[in-house]
């Protein structure tokens, strides 16, 4: 019996041995590779432009404060605000007692010169028929000469002083605002309404001091307003602060007015910063140490911390002023593993995550 249970022991031996070879039970080593897999890019000449937004007015182009150059009683007024008049349109008309007395210079300078006149014709008639000297010729047809040159001042005074009394639009435009009824006193310098001159408008808007250096005349700039996107282009920048704002002053001229009106906000966009043709990396190869930049670089088969000076940057990339060269191969790719003199490998192009 004893014999049996030993027989049946070498023959499990036998059969477990033959599983073991049938299964390849040989036992291999398995290597695990602990260098990260890295990205390289070397700095790449890119634009970088930043925008702002910021509250603009719109206003017309040219604007015209109509003054009287004389005082008097308004005898009539022809406009209401919000018409529409066109240059040399008369808008109202004014009673002034100096005309009255013009008047009565001028008609008097042209009796004299009249008079004058008669008394010349005269005398010349008589000079041909040896009645009269060439002295007394001579002398009324001077005085003839100064009765025309009375009558062509008094005229004149009295032209002047007629078109005073008639006020009449400088521009074609809009009437924005009407001072003035009628029986109502006019001053000089004092104005009877303003008119807002047709077609262009620009908007006002104020910049800060990175935005003011980097703004030029000339500059294309886009306005929003419910929705509607217009175009304008920058033609005026102050050079001064304004003490009220303290913001630089700038105006941009509407291309696409449309239905803009004077008055009304809009949200402007302008360039806040901008680097054209910077050397740029990715933003993802920046990492920061106490808020300073650096980034790890490629030389020999292992990542070399390299500091570097930072510009501006958008979603993408970043500008690079100073550390890197245009051949450092800048390592883009993140890993926990990654630290200065890490051993790393490259991906190849076309390598799987």
């Amino acid at each position: 019996m004893k014999k049996k249970v030993i027989a049946a022991g070498i023959a499990v031996l036998l059969i477990a041995l033959a599983a073991f070879r049938l299964l390849g039970g040989r036992e291999e080593t398995v290597t695990y590779e602990s260098r990260p897999t890295v990205t390289l890019e070397t700095p790449q000449a890119n634009d970088i432009v930043l925008y702002t937004e910021m509250i603009g007015t719109v206003e017309p182009v040219s604007k015209a404060d109509v003054i009287p150059k004389m005082a008097g009683e308004i005898l009539e007024v022809n406009f209401q605000a919000g018409d529409h008049v066109e240059a040399g349109q008369v808008l109202c008309r004014i009673d002034s007692d100096a005309l009255d007395s013009l008047k009565l210079n001028m008609d008097a300078a042209q009796i004299t010169l009249e008079e004058a006149r008669r008394s010349r014709d005269r005398i010349e008639a008589l000079y041909g028929s040896g009645a009269v000297s060439q002295q007394e010729l001579e002398q009324v047809r001077d005085g003839a000469e100064s009765a025309r040159i009375a009558y062509e001042a008094a005229k004149n005074q009295y032209d002047l002083q007629v078109e005073y009394t008639t006020v009449t639009a400088p521009i074609s435009g809009t009437v924005e605002t009407r001072n003035v009824d009628i029986h109502d006193f006019a001053s000089a310098g004092v104005p009877v309404c303003t008119i807002a001159s047709d077609g262009q408008f620009q908007v006002k808007f104020g910049v800060t001091d990175k935005t003011h250096a980097n703004i030029s005349v000339g500059d294309a700039v886009t306005l929003e307003k419910n929705g509607t996107v217009y175009d304008a282009q920058i033609t005026e920048i102050s050079s001064m602060i304004d003490a009220a704002t303290g913001l630089y002053n700038a105006t941009a001229v509407l291309s696409n007015p449309a239905d803009l009106t004077n008055g009304m906000r809009v949200k402007l966009t302008v360039v806040r910063e901008q680097a054209l043709g910077a050397q740029t990396v990715p933003l993802a190869a920046i990492h920061y140490d106490a808020g300073a930049p650096y980034v790890y670089c490629y030389q020999d088969g292992t990542a070399v911390r390299t500091d570097v000076e930072a510009g501006i940057h958008d979603e993408e990339r970043m500008e690079i002023l100073g550390g890197l060269t245009a051949e450092s191969q800048v390592i883009t790719s993140w890993s926990n593993e990654l630290v200065d003199g890490a051993e790393v490998l490259v991906k190849e192009a076309g390598e799987a995550q």
